[in-house]
């Protein structure tokens, strides 16, 4: 019996609500690149590096994960905490 696959429209709502693109990308040939720069292994590189930056916080709440994931990308973008207080 084929495994059912169940779609991501969820994400592609919660994307529209938010004001975001949404972009659709797979694991198969021809389905690894997204709109010519997103490509699945960016996608699981960001995933990972998520996963290792919100594992000392045991599980924020939930009305709190857009904060940490802007605090996740001043971290990527290089700029150091003193950085952050400066442009406040």
């Amino acid at each position: 019996m084929p495994c059912s696959v169940p779609t991501a429209s969820g994400y592609k709502n919660v994307a529209a609500a938010g004001g975001h693109e949404h972009f659709l990308v797979g694991s198969k040939p021809g389905t690894r690149v997204a709109s010519r720069c997103y490509h699945i292994q960016n996608v699981n590189s960001l995933h990972a590096r998520y996963k290792e930056f919100i594992k000392p916080f045991c599980g924020p709440a939930t009305k709190n994960l857009s904060g940490y994931i802007r605090w996740l990308e001043v971290r990527l973008a290089g700029v150091r905490p003193a950085g952050i207080v400066r442009i406040s």
